[in-house]
């Protein structure tokens, strides 16, 4: 018989391994997509001078600097934060299933729609600004952003998740409030 402890380390392991595969067998595929939603969103915006020259490279032209291109890495990809949601929502207490997936699925949009933008803003500077910018920008402001949207996204499942508390801020707000003259 298998203690809770055990149990738990199963299936960390489990979803570890899961988590391990699911990258391997999604990562290209992921950051295709991911740069193609870019350049759409990129396109849409105005800004006609990046070309995807290949399912994860972008030609970036700017009007004052050599014309450079982009390589959508691996870890430029958001798949492991939503490989990481997927399996933390088997980890977190009991819910009905339909309400685990809306979690894990609206943290899924914050986190990819929130890296399409990082993305997208990153060759929105390579065009501007150059290619050094785009570094720059990728390195420090991009980190930045990625730490938020994943926090977010994190939040918002956890707020999906858990139940509220009736804590003493609601017993405080619902009573009666008596004024006594003097």
């Amino acid at each position: 018989m298998i203690d809770r402890a055990g149990s738990t380390a199963i299936k960390v392991a489990c979803v570890c391994a899961a988590a391990a595969l699911g990258f391997i067998l999604f990562e290209s595929t992921a950051r295709a997509l991911e740069t193609t939603a870019s350049l759409w969103a990129l396109h849409h915006l105005g800004a006609h001078a990046a070309f995807g020259i290949a399912p994860t490279t972008v030609l970036i032209v700017p009007r004052h600097h050599a014309a450079f291109d982009v390589l959508i890495t691996p870890s430029c990809s958001s798949l492991a934060s939503l490989l990481a949601f997927g399996c933390l929502a088997p980890l977190t207490p009991w819910r009905p299933p339909t309400r685990r997936v809306l979690s894990f699925g609206m943290a899924a949009v914050v986190i990819a729609t929130g890296n399409v933008f990082r993305i997208a803003a990153s060759i929105a500077v390579g065009l501007v600004a150059g290619r050094a910018s785009l570094v720059l920008f990728h390195d420090w402001v991009g980190s930045m952003f990625t730490f938020v949207y994943t926090l977010g996204g994190f939040i918002l499942m956890l707020t999906l998740l858990l139940p509220r508390s009736a804590g003493p801020h609601v017993a405080a707000r619902s009573a009666p409030v008596v004024l006594r003259a003097a």
